[in-house]
């Protein structure tokens, strides 16, 4: 399947909040000894935005875990917490700051456990 001139390797769905977005998975462009890995457990975290099979776009919060020249791999998790991974290009993905990520985790957090994580501290209040 061609998706704006590139090759596509698959689809597939997720939920977020409440909603089935079924999204491209990009072809990176380069063989995978072109792919280099940030260490493991200090993935990035990033904010990308995801090619949608409708020809829109989804924005998620994910960790970016390998790169090469034009494309990053990011991982994310859905509503039941199931992961998903896809290559995305570079353009298309930007660094978050610890608090930006810590207020998408207090909002996709149930309520009744919010007191557990975050006690009576404010969310997006973290030290750099």
């Amino acid at each position: 399947m061609l998706a704006g001139g590139r090759y596509v390797y698959g689809m597939a769905s997720f939920i977020l909040d409440g909603e089935t977005f079924e999204y491209l998975k990009p072809d990176p462009g380069h063989s995978p000894e072109d792919a280099k890995s940030w260490e493991y457990g200090k993935y990035p975290k990033v904010l990308a935005t995801l090619p949608l099979a409708d020809g829109g776009t989804a924005t998620v919060y994910a960790v970016a875990e390998r790169w090469n020249p034009s494309h990053i791999l990011v991982s994310w998790a859905d509503d039941w917490r199931h992961a998903h991974w896809a290559w995305i290009p570079a353009g298309n993905v930007e660094r978050v700051t610890d608090s930006d990520w810590d207020i998408e985790e207090y909002q996709r957090c149930p309520e009744k456990l919010r007191a557990i994580r975050w006690g009576n501290r404010l969310p997006g209040f973290v030290s750099a």
